[in-house]
Order: C-alpha cells, then sequence, then structure tokens
C-alpha cells in the first residue's frame, strides 16, 4: 500500500496548526501517512506545542527562516519519504476518506493532481471546485459540474500528487518569492508537460478564508512571482501582457531586470519549452481564459 506524506507549510498561524492537525491525526485513515510541518519563519510561537507533547511526537517539525510558500513545500517534499504527496494549508479541517478518495485518482485513474472541494469553513454552503484565471491572472473559484472534472488550477490549500510526478515537473517554483501563484504555477506546468490535473466532489475540506495574510506581503513581490511565471511558460506577446498588468507599479522596471538578468529564467524558460507537450495557448484555449 502507498504511503502518503502530508506537508504543511506555515508561518503565523496561531491556533489554526494545531486545529488543522488535530483534524488529520483524528480522522480514519486506512491508509499509512507521516504528516511533516515546515514553519517557515512564524514569529507567534505557533507550532511550539509539537515540541510539548508526546502525542505529535511522530509530526516532522523542520523550522526555516523564510525561504517562502513554494520553497516551503519543496523542502517538505525533500525531508519526507510518502509515494504520495498531499499539500495542505495549516487552516482546513479534513472529512473521512479524504486520502483514500484523493489517493484513489491518482493511483487508479492516473490522474497527475487532484484536489477536493474547498469550503469556506465559516460558510459551509460556499464551495470552490478548482480555480480558473481571469484576463487579468487573478484566480477565481469555479462551480462543481457533479461529477470529477478537469480544472485549469488545483488549489493550494489541498493537492495531492504522486512523487514521481512532482520530480518530473521539477516541483513549485524555486524561483518564487514569499507568495503567489505557487499553486497556479504549479498546475499550469503539470498540464504543459502532459499531466491531467482534476477536482474530485466527492471528498470536500474546510479552509479558513481570512481578510489579511498572517505576514507582510508586498505587491511587488506578488508581481515578481507573476513575472518569472510568464517568463517561464507564456509566449512573448503574453509575457508582454503579465508585464503591463503592474505597469503601475513605480519600480516594474527594475523588477522585470531582476527577474530577467538575476535569476536563471531564461535558461528555466529554454529547458521548459522543449520538454513541453502543450504550450501556452493550448493551455488558454482548452479552458478558456481570456489572456
Amino acid at each position: 500500500m502507498a504511503q502518503v506524506s502530508i506537508i504543511i507549510p506555515c508561518k503565523n498561524e496561531g491556533k489554526l496548526i494545531r486545529q488543522t492537525i488535530e483534524s488529520i491525526m483524528a480522522t480514519p485513515s486506512r491508509i499509512p501517512y507521516d504528516i511533516t510541518v515546515v514553519n517557515d519563519g512564524s514569529t507567534d510561537g505557533c507550532c511550539a506545542f509539537l515540541n510539548k507533547s508526546k502525542f505529535y511526537s511522530g509530526i516532522k517539525l523542520i523550522n526555516t527562516t523564510g525561504i517562502g510558500a513554494a520553497n516551503a513545500r519543496n523542502l517538505g517534499v525533500q525531508q519526507s519519504t510518502g509515494d504520495i504527496l498531499v499539500f495542505c494549508d495549516a487552516h482546513i479541517t479534513v472529512e473521512p476518506e479524504w486520502l483514500e478518495i484523493l489517493s484513489e485518482g491518482l493511483l487508479e485513474r492516473g490522474s497527475g493532481a487532484i484536489s477536493p472541494g474547498i469550503a469556506n469553513m465559516n460558510q459551509n454552503y460556499a464551495i470552490g471546485y478548482g480555480m480558473t484565471w481571469n484576463d487579468k491572472l487573478e484566480a477565481r473559484w469555479l462551480t462543481s459540474t457533479g461529477d470529477i472534472t478537469e480544472v485549469p488550477i488545483a488549489p493550494g490549500g489541498c493537492v495531492a500528487v504522486t512523487r514521481e510526478v512532482f520530480n518530473d515537473v521539477e516541483g513549485f517554483e524555486t524561483g518564487f518569492r514569499t507568495y503567489g501563484f505557487e499553486d497556479a504555477e504549479f498546475s499550469m506546468k503539470l498540464w504543459l508537460f502532459g499531466y491531467r490535473v482534476e477536482v474530485d466532489p466527492a471528498v470536500v475540506i474546510q479552509h479558513q478564508f481570512r481578510s489579511k495574510h498572517p505576514y507582510p506581503i508586498t505587491m511587488e513581490e506578488y508581481a515578481y512571482n507573476g513575472i518569472r511565471m510568464a517568463f517561464s511558460h507564456f509566449n512573448s506577446q503574453r509575457v508582454g501582457q503579465v508585464i503591463k498588468m503592474y505597469s503601475y507599479l513605480k519600480d516594474i522596471g527594475e523588477l522585470v531586470s531582476e527577474v530577467v538578468l538575476e535569476s536563471n529564467v531564461l535558461q528555466q524558460r529554454e529547458r521548459y519549452l522543449k520538454r513541453r507537450k502543450y504550450n501556452d495557448d493550448w493551455f488558454m484555449n482548452k479552458f478558456q481564459i481570456p489572456l
């Protein structure tokens, strides 16, 4: 039987990280699993409880100093051993059969990645089933068709992928800054490399949606990630469109220079374009994304 590694990146989550872990541990599972928490520079002591009770002794805690959401996930993978990787936000609760259903999609149907429906913890009737983009690269929730559905973006709040597929697409983007586009870039890369991304409405997790992030995020860092993603995957016209989206930023020229001249993005672009099965036109047309 496949072993599952649950990876939870965490930063200033307060009591929510404990609620998340206890929900997972209290939910019966026929599939063996382990939990790795990557505490990425929290300043609120939210993970201290993991070292204060033998009840949590089986959980691996990795402390880092601010490597960002994408690299925290990558590090969790490096420090885990499961055949199946399940990435979870640190502010969710789960339901029975969640691991079984997600694993079935990967092992029996051959999905590249699969997510559950994601409900608002405070408004259970509000459930999103995957995400898409509008013409400004803003993520928008999709409604359910009632069946397992192909989606452009599997939300990072909960997404499962095999280790083999994860490694084949080189994991989450290693060049991203603090936050932004991690799940979207990963999902699109899966599609471009020939894998399917799905949502299975048979399982729904509860997710705490907050009015603001528990740590500072600048628009410049967010835009950096969006521009880097564009240079990695988009044709030249779309790259220009993305840069134009952020042209209101005072230092947009410097930001573009940092992406192009001070990172490995052009080498990454060349590598990705050589090995991908589909291009970004195909992706945008398949999901009717107006970009």
